[in-house]
């Protein structure tokens, strides 16, 4: 059996109900819920952002990722009936690629449903995520009756933890 702080620790991390993450534009964190996340956002800069956008997803999934599976098929397929080492070569592209295209239709049914439990709660797209340190301190200054200022809620908060070790101390 593993550590008890560990093991809750992971729990809390699998369990946590709320992500954090700043839209395109301004300095508000919101929480979403793992539905809401979607794809997410990235902890990068900007231009990460394109990667995890639904558009993109699509884009790669149906103008990349699915022409050059189908290709690379196709002619290990013709390559296979010459007993060409080749021909294992791009049967094994074609299906490398095809795992690209089946990674790109999760992403873009995941962000279809996340966009749609966003619209439904009037939430923007995640472009940032907001680590747990900041969106801690960004509820408590701006409190939502929503989140509780638990590890269950902040599982990495690094400042939450000091607090709750202090209080541990003071009893």
């Amino acid at each position: 059996m593993g550590d008890k702080n560990i093991d809750e620790h992971y729990q809390r991390v699998i369990n946590r109900p709320y992500y954090y993450g700043y839209a395109k534009t301004g300095t508000t964190i919101y929480a979403y819920t793992k539905e809401e996340w979607g794809i997410g956002a990235s902890s990068g800069g900007g231009d990460h952002n394109l990667i995890r956008s639904f558009y993109f997803s699509i884009l790669l999934t149906v103008l990349v990722a699915l022409p050059a599976s189908l290709f690379a098929l196709a002619f290990g397929v013709i390559l296979l009936f010459n007993l060409s080492i080749m021909g294992l070569v791009m049967v094994f592209f074609g299906l490398l690629f095809g795992l690209a295209v089946l990674q790109g239709y999760f992403n873009v049914t995941e962000e279809w449903q996340g966009r749609n439990a966003r619209k439904r709660n009037g939430l923007p797209k995640p472009w940032w995520t907001a680590d747990d340190d900041r969106a801690y301190g960004w509820f408590r200054e701006h409190p939502d009756p929503r989140i509780q200022m638990t590890l269950d809620y902040f599982p990495y908060s690094v400042k939450l933890r000091k607090e709750d070790e202090e209080q541990a101390t003071q009893r």
